[in-house]
Parts: structure tokens; sequence; C-alpha cells
């Protein structure tokens, strides 16, 4: 055996050497074999990573884009509905010095009713009881200019024909009439009526009335006195205005 070795020592050394420069060589291939599966492993958990970042960044984007474009839609449903009730209101308050337009006041009217539809659509319902209360206080300013504007136009007319130079007398005699019948007429005295007669008298010892004056001057005072029933409506509807910009200042985030 011994000899066998000797004799054949060149060749084994050989094969030797190619065995272990094969295993050299299969166990580099399988370590780099390895890593290479581990660095394939990594780069696809970073493109995972990176897709699932991507993805999330494009969610948040697009909810603060919806969210912008509701929040833009209820900004301008609220400022319509304010510019539309305070062209209502100037046109209300203008009836106390001018006839109104009354298909002007409808496309108002209608225009008003539009904006507040719109709010009740987009906005939130913490806003709606405001936007309700606004639209009753509208709604009361409406009601006493049609009930009371032709009558207070018809009381300035009176109590400007003193400044251009008409007989004081019978004006005055007129006007303590009428507060007279409106006092009588409030508490429903028994002689009321008595008192309606001599301020119906009393009216037209002022020729320069027309009878329509005059009618509307005598019915004005079964309602309360002008100035304090209508500085009450407009304190109403100024709160109601108030309130409801508060609240929309507060839903869009817009407070100081």
């Amino acid at each position: 055996m011994i000899a066998f070795l000797k004799e054949h020592s060149t060749i084994l050394l050989a094969l030797l050497t190619v065995a272990a420069a094969f295993g050299g060589t299969w166990l580099g291939s399988h370590i780099q074999a390895k890593g290479g599966l581990a660095q394939a492993k990594a780069a696809k958990e970073a493109a995972e990573t990176a897709a699932a970042a991507t993805l999330q960044a494009v969610r948040e984007q697009s909810d603060r884009a919806a969210a912008a474009a509701v929040r833009d839609r209820r900004t301008a449903a609220i400022a319509d509905l304010l510019r539309a009730t305070r062209e209502c209101v100037r046109a209300l308050d203008r009836q106390y010095r001018e006839p109104g337009n009354d298909a002007t006041m409808n496309t108002l009217h209608e225009a008003f009713i539009h904006a507040r539809g719109t709010v009740e659509l987009c906005a939130p319902t913490s806003l709606l009881p405001a936007v309700k209360e606004l639209a009753k206080t509208t709604r009361h300013l409406s009601d006493f200019a049609h009930e009371r504007a032709e009558s207070n136009r018809a009381m300035t007319h009176l109590q400007t024909l003193e400044r251009d130079g008409v007989d004081s007398t019978p004006l005055y005699r007129a006007v303590v009439a009428l507060e007279t019948f409106r006092t009588a007429a409030l508490a429903d005295v028994p002689n009321a009526m008595e008192l309606h007669d001599l301020a119906e008298e009393a009216l037209r010892q002022v020729p320069q009335l027309s009878q329509r004056e005059q009618v509307v001057l005598l019915v004005d005072c079964y309602y309360e006195p002008f100035r304090p029933a209508l500085a009450r409506h407009r304190s109403e509807h100024h709160q109601a205005m108030n309130n409801v910009i508060e609240q929309a200042r507060a839903i869009l985030g817009v407070n100081d």
C-alpha cells in the first residue's frame, strides 16, 4: 500500500489539488449564491416598503384634496348664503324710502332660498340650526317691510310737509291724533273707534296726503310703534347673521 502511494504520489497529489479547487469553487459559488438571494430578498422588501409608502402618500394626498374640495364647496355655499341674505335685506330696507319692485324682490327671495338649500346640502348638521334662525329672522324682516313700509313712507311724507312750508297746525294735529288712536287701539279701549274717526278727520285736513296714504296711516295704528319694532327685528337678524358667521368660521377652521 505504501509502495503504491509512493509510486502514484504525483497523480494523487494532482487529484487532491483538483478536488480542493473544485470544492473551493463550489463553496464560493454556494456562498455567493446565498448572498445573491439575500440581496434579492432585501431588494424585494425595500421595493415593497417603498410601494407601500408611495401608496400611503397617494392616499393621504387624495384625502387632503378631497377635504380641501369639501371645504371650498362649503366656503362658497356659506358665502353665497350670506351675500344673498344681505342683498335681500338691503332691498327690504329700501322699501321704507321708496316702493319696492315685486320682480326684483322675487328674484332676491329665490336666490336666498337657493343659497340656503345649498348650505343645507353640504354644510355640517351642526350649522343648520343657525341657518334656520337666519332664515326666520330674514322672513320676519320681509313680513315687517310688507306690513309697514308703505305706512312709513306715508308718515315720512307727512313729517316732511312742514319742512316744505306747509301750515304746521294740521300736520301736528294729524300726528297727535294718529298716536292717540294707536295707543287706544293697542290697548283695545272702549272709545277706540271714536279716536279712529278723529284721526281720520285730522288726516283729511292735510290735503297733500293721498287717500291711500291716509288709509295706510290709520291701519298702521293697529301695530306697535314702527321704530322700536324695526329695531328689534334688525337686532334679531344681526345676531342670527353673526351666529352663522361664527359657527361657519369654526367649521372651516379659520378662527384666529
